[in-house]
């Protein structure tokens, strides 16, 4: 959780404001809006667009992380067309730290429809080891950085938008502003050097933006238990998640299209181990776009079978998406962290009504990361 921050400090300027936040995809949305919630705030996050606009505080998933780009200035225009007032509300464009999707394009539609006084796009997450150097995000690994999937700043020029290339500690001018950031020193050094009442400003960043501005930090925090039995459900098949997974040992069952015993083999592992964490088996050779379409259909018939869990991990926005979607829920109520990049939320709504999630991207964490929440630990080492 984020602690209270002193009124008068130049950070506490952006976390008393009401969010408006727009992500790609749902664990985006639930990662960078957990930053932002306290003991007595939990952010709605919802994938369903706005009829309204919203009084409160919220988190948005277009999930439009793997449509064309047309098609994502499109959606991300009409998630838009319901902006709260701009006086009082902190505007965030989520990013993916790995750039992955369609961040030019969708920023343009931000632009055109909020017009912004100043546009500040820092994609650094420190914690997850995603730099910004010379106005270029990198993957960390010890001394070596590895470029993400494009080159941000470029992009936008070649839309025709003019980017000014800036370091912390610099003044934040007018327009769009690509900021380099190493640490989270760094990220909350452009923050503070922003006043929000000198024009409407577009933060645009990842969860490490998030976190300066709500005055967080990134480090291992003590966590309630688990209530179990916890289910896990995985629709990512990033080499990651399937190292974490039989890092567990017995508890992971994998299922596959038209297993007619999937909910007695489940029930069974949960019975014996208080965890199931289920993954699906996909024949050989399926393609990206097939096996995702594959996953959200076995699991999107299989959780309404299943007896509520008391708590659901899972990997993947789009899994999460259709899950949640498959459930009848109506949206999640994001209250916290475990660390960054594990965001835990409480379903509202549908058959799980209630359930405690805990989820997280395919790519993220070590390879223990499930054994230790499975394991009732109430101190999580990153």
């Amino acid at each position: 959780m984020i602690t209270a921050l002193p009124t008068d400090s130049p950070i506490a300027r952006h976390a008393h404001r009401r969010l408006f936040l727009v992500a790609d995809d749902l664990t985006g949305a639930l990662d960078a809006a957990a930053q932002f919630a306290t003991l007595d705030r939990s952010i709605r996050v919802r994938w369903t667009p706005l009829s309204s606009t919203p009084g409160d505080s919220i988190a948005c998933d277009t999930g439009t992380r793997e449509c064309s780009p047309e098609a994502a200035r499109a959606t991300v225009s009409r998630w838009l067309a319901h902006l709260p007032p701009h006086d009082g509300t902190l505007f965030f464009a989520k990013l993916d730290s790995l750039l992955r999707g369609h961040a030019a394009i969708e920023l343009l539609a931000w632009l055109d429809v909020l017009r912004p006084t100043r546009c500040i796009v820092a994609p650094a997450f420190p914690f997850q080891n995603r730099v910004t150097v010379g106005s270029r995000q990198y993957i960390r690994t010890g001394a070596e950085l590895r470029p993400a999937a494009s080159d941000l700043a470029a992009d936008l020029e070649r839309l025709g938008v003019a980017v000014s290339r800036c370091r912390p500690g610099d003044r934040a001018p007018a327009g769009v502003s690509f900021w380099d950031s190493t640490d989270d020193v760094d990220l909350a050094t452009i923050v503070a050097s922003v006043d929000p009442t000198e024009g409407t400003v577009l933060w645009c960043g990842s969860g490490g933006l998030a976190a300066a501005l709500a005055g967080g930090s990134s480090v291992a925090a003590e966590i309630a238990p688990l209530p179990k039995p916890v289910l896990g459900l995985f629709g990512s098949n990033h080499g990651v998640t399937l190292e974490q997974i039989a890092v567990c040992g017995n508890a992971a069952v994998t299922i596959a299209a038209g297993d007619a015993e999937a909910v007695e083999r489940i029930n069974a592992k949960i019975t014996a181990e208080g965890t199931a964490l289920v993954q699906i088996k996909l024949a050989a050779g399926t393609s990206r776009d097939a096996a995702a379409i594959e996953i959200q259909r076995v699991y999107g018939e299989l959780v309404t079978r299943l007896t509520p869990p008391a708590a659901l991990v899972v990997a993947g926005g789009e899994t999460l998406r259709a899950i949640c979607s498959s459930l009848g829920s109506e949206e999640l109520l994001v209250d916290g962290q475990i660390i960054p990049g594990i965001p835990t939320s409480r379903m509202r709504g549908g058959h799980f009504d209630g359930t405690r999630i805990i989820s997280k991207s395919g790519a993220f964490g070590a390879a223990d990361l499930l054994r230790q929440l499975t394991a009732r630990v109430t101190v999580f080492q990153p």
